[in-house]
């Protein structure tokens, strides 16, 4: 993680010094490769129908909130998939929300707007599985920017 507790990419000589401590612990036979993890940037975009009686602007951010939570860096993990109906279930469980209307998941990578995201491309539709949207093999995926990275609308 870099001073902002996003994900980044390692310097070589945190790699050569974590090779020369391993290297303590290895048999004769082993090899250690260590590797950076592709960062798969991503954004959450989705449309929502809320009770009468509700402000659309107190659902909004509190169901941005909630995806937020879902999304914090300490919660994932490498290889790790999202699961689509555990956002789904946070969004049409928050109060106010009637029903779900819209949801997907895309990936951000360049500069978009101004931010800087990772370079690594993932094609989000190709690899959804039965609600599981998978990182590419040894991959994480991130919400670098929450406040911009979270469309939420409501109809």
């Amino acid at each position: 993680r870099d001073s902002s507790s996003r994900f980044t990419t390692s310097s070589d000589t945190l790699k050569q010094n974590l090779a020369k401590y391993l290297n303590y612990f290895r048999l004769v036979s082993d090899a250690i490769d260590i590797l950076d993890a592709p960062i798969v940037n991503i954004s959450v975009k989705y449309t929502i129908s809320i009770s009468r009686g509700y402000r659309q602007d107190v659902v909004l951010a509190s169901v941005n909130s909630k995806i937020k939570k879902y999304f914090d860096i300490k919660h994932m993990q490498i290889n790790k998939p999202i699961i689509e109906s555990e956002i789904k279930n946070l969004i049409i469980n928050t109060p106010g929300v009637v029903s779900e209307i819209y949801f997907e998941i895309f990936n951000k990578s360049g500069i978009v707007q101004g931010n800087s995201y990772s370079d690594y491309s993932h094609d989000i539709k190709q690899n959804i599985d039965r609600g599981f949207i998978f990182p590419p093999h040894g991959g994480i995926f991130e919400l670098k920017y929450p406040s911009e990275d979270i469309d939420g609308s409501v109809l």
